[in-house]
């Protein structure tokens, strides 16, 4: 019986050019993984030489490989090293690689790696051994087969068939075998120099095919699915606000309620007020407001506040409940809080240079005390500037969407002191005095009433309702 199987293997009535046993993975013709089968049922060992090597290529050959005593895998390195560290530093990430992909393929077809276990067995008891030659590149196939009876010999498959499934079965490839004993044995001995200065890397193999095969317990399922369901989630801001914010949790609710409805009313507008009356925590508002626009949504943040308020209350604030975030002395040396007062829009020196650079860098602006900013004043000369245009036209001129676009935040107890005047000109901050500014958003089209601000006219409600946040009463 083994000598009619040696002759199917040896002498294939599929012989092309002559005398040539050609293997070459063609649907007529021969594969790669027939042929070893067939030799898995007459030999006693393998010896293989390959530029790649992928567990498929033994699992194709389950149920067979198992009878051979002993199989010797040598495969190519991509790069050379001569010191063993780099050498298995190289191997893992090549092992780890491919081996991978190639396993994680195998899984398509056969979930659960039957045969695995198997392999690593025999990977364990070095029934199969795996070396790499890394002292050049090295991207030989050859296929010794060292049969049983020594009627047959040790016969060789040499060509282009990496010992990987795809080398094996599928791709157009080129192999010739080698039947002549002298032929045979120039090979062996070619393979066996090339095996003795290969370096070890069985255990390498190993650890990296070990990994697919580990049960894992519920939790560790558990655990992983939950890591890739939430694999490049982004945190909204609601978690954000209740996992990272040092602000929201030390605000009572009536603050959280009007920190979101300026968020919303903000976003919708490109601007807000809010409208609490003294001592009612405007600042711890817009405290998170800063910490808010820069932690967690990245943006550049300008300050301003009266001078007083700016020292006494902003400045200890900040240094403790936002030491992180910086933006006053002695703060963190990096940050997208700039913190003015007022009166600096006055002045003269490195500030109108730097109130520039605001323009084009900032993305938010908020004002405390924003009534301060009721009354225009002088534009100056010609409207053009110059040392006399006032305070109001200076913010007016950094608020400037067209360079870059900003959201303003107000925060006054008085938004009106003396007239609806004053509330329009705060608006305008970012209206940019467009008639039209809120006609899609809240349907206030410019119906040419140049009154309609007259302090005998009542403000729309539609826009009292979506531009103030007033918690203590209906302010008009």
């Amino acid at each position: 019986m083994d000598l009619e199987k040696s002759t199917t293997a040896t002498k294939s009535s599929v012989r092309r050019g002559g005398d040539l046993f050609i293997v070459d993975n063609s649907v007529e013709g021969w594969s790669g993984i027939r042929y070893l089968q067939e030799w898995c049922d007459l030999a006693k060992s393998f010896d293989i030489a390959t530029g790649f090597f992928e567990i498929g290529s033994l699992l194709a050959l389950d149920g067979k490989w198992q009878g051979l005593e002993k199989i010797r895998i040598l495969m190519g390195g991509e790069v050379t090293s001569s010191t063993r560290k780099a050498l298995l530093e190289m191997v893992r990430d090549r092992a780890t690689g491919h081996l991978n992909t190639s396993l994680e393929g195998d899984k398509d077809d056969n979930p659960f790696l039957r045969g695995v276990p198997a392999i690593v067995d025999a990977l364990k008891t070095r029934q199969i051994e795996v070396r790499v030659y890394n002292r050049e590149k090295f991207h030989a196939k050859a296929y010794i087969t060292h049969a049983k009876m020594e009627v047959i010999g040790a016969q060789a498959l040499v060509g282009s068939s990496n010992f990987t499934r795809p080398g094996l079965t599928q791709n157009v490839e080129l192999n010739i075998q080698v039947q002549s004993g002298r032929e045979v044995e120039q090979l062996q001995k070619w393979f066996d120099e090339h095996w003795k200065v290969a370096e070890e890397v069985t255990d390498a193999v190993i650890q990296v095919v070990e990994r697919h095969i580990r049960e894992f317990t519920p939790f560790e399922v558990y655990a992983k699915a939950l890591f890739e369901y939430f694999r490049g989630h982004e945190i909204t801001a609601s978690e954000w606000e209740n996992s990272q914010s040092r602000i929201f949790p030390v605000l009572d609710r009536y603050q959280q309620e009007g920190y979101g409805a300026l968020m919303k009313i903000a976003h919708q507008h490109g601007g807000a007020f809010l409208c609490d009356g003294v001592g009612l925590g405007k600042t711890f508002v817009g405290l998170m407001l800063i910490e808010r626009l820069v932690l967690h949504e990245g943006k550049r943040v300008v300050l301003f506040a009266p001078k007083g308020a700016r020292e006494s209350v902003w400045e200890p604030h900040l240094r403790r409940w936002l030491p992180h975030i910086g933006g006053v002395s002695g703060g963190a040396d990096f940050s997208n809080l700039a913190v003015f007062s007022h009166t600096d829009l006055d002045r003269v020196g490195s500030f109108p240079e730097r109130f520039r650079r605001m323009t084009e860098l900032a993305d938010v602006v908020i004002v405390d005390e924003a009534h301060h900013f009721r009354n225009p004043g002088n534009p100056g000369r010609d409207g053009g500037g110059g040392q006399d245009r006032s305070r109001y036209y200076r913010l007016y001129d950094l608020l400037d969407g067209s360079i870059r676009p900003k959201t303003l935040y107000l925060l006054t107890a008085t938004p009106i002191n003396n007239r609806l005047a004053d509330f329009r000109h705060m608006v305008e901050l970012f209206s940019r005095k467009d008639e039209t500014y809120f006609a899609r958003t809240l349907g206030i089209n410019n119906d040419h009433h140049p009154d309609l601000w007259r302090p005998e006219r009542r403000l729309p409600h539609r826009l009292c309702k979506g531009l103030f946040i007033d918690k203590r009463t209906d302010i008009l």
